[in-house]
């Protein structure tokens, strides 16, 4: 589970090594690409089923899943499920053994921490900007405007793009609840992209619209 969440923060937030060497990250990505024919385009949101399968150095990528919260044209919300594609299989310090690794595309504003206790219950809003909720401890839930709910518990993620929900003529709900589950605190860390930046967790063509 610690290596999954790792693996998440590598991939969301950067490290700052990461960050400052993304140029030429991406162009050993190109590379990596032209030597691995399902390589893909450097790490990429897919629709979970999806028949994408990375390659890298002789080995498969292994599933890197999260869950998408977005709003339609209409205002309506829902979820979709997904998962990274596109991390390279090398080591991230050398001489260290091999592992997987990607460069996240992502612009990043701030990374806080938030607390939600037990019996929370947030009525419908939505999300301030695009952004990252990674759960690190207790479970919590997400209810959209079509009567979906997600649960998420440790090393859980969620890239929620709600911020357009509207009411609409026959619904003035907005955004999603979210509340506690258990009887436990719920602990996430929140990443927020900067204003304009690109939704790179929808994986639906549905959501960009």
């Amino acid at each position: 589970m610690k290596n999954s969440i790792l693996l998440t923060l590598a991939l969301l937030c950067g490290l700052s090594a990461l960050s400052s060497a993304s140029a030429s990250a991406s162009a050993s990505a190109s590379a990596s690409a032209s030597a691995n024919s399902s390589a893909g385009p450097g790490v990429h949101p897919v629709r979970s089923e999806a028949s994408e399968q990375t390659t890298s150095n002789g080995k498969t990528q292994p599933p890197v899943k999260f869950a998408s919260v977005w709003a339609d044209g209409k205002g309506a919300t829902h979820i979709d499920h997904c998962r990274f594609e596109g991390l390279e299989y090398k080591s991230y310090a050398p001489p260290s053994a091999p592992q997987w690794i990607g460069v996240s595309p992502d612009e990043v504003e701030s990374i806080a921490y938030a607390v939600l206790p037990p019996g929370y219950v947030g009525s419908w809003h939505h999300a301030p900007g695009p952004q990252w909720v990674i759960t690190l401890s207790g479970k919590w839930s997400v209810e959209t405007t079509d009567g979906t709910t997600l649960v998420q518990g440790p090393g859980d993620v969620q890239f929620n793009a709600d911020s357009s929900s509207h009411p609409r003529p026959d619904d003035n709900r907005v955004g999603h609840i979210s509340r506690t589950v258990g009887n436990e605190p719920n602990v996430q860390l929140i990443i927020k992209l900067k204003p304009g930046a690109k939704n790179t967790g929808i994986c639906t063509r549905s959501g960009t619209e």
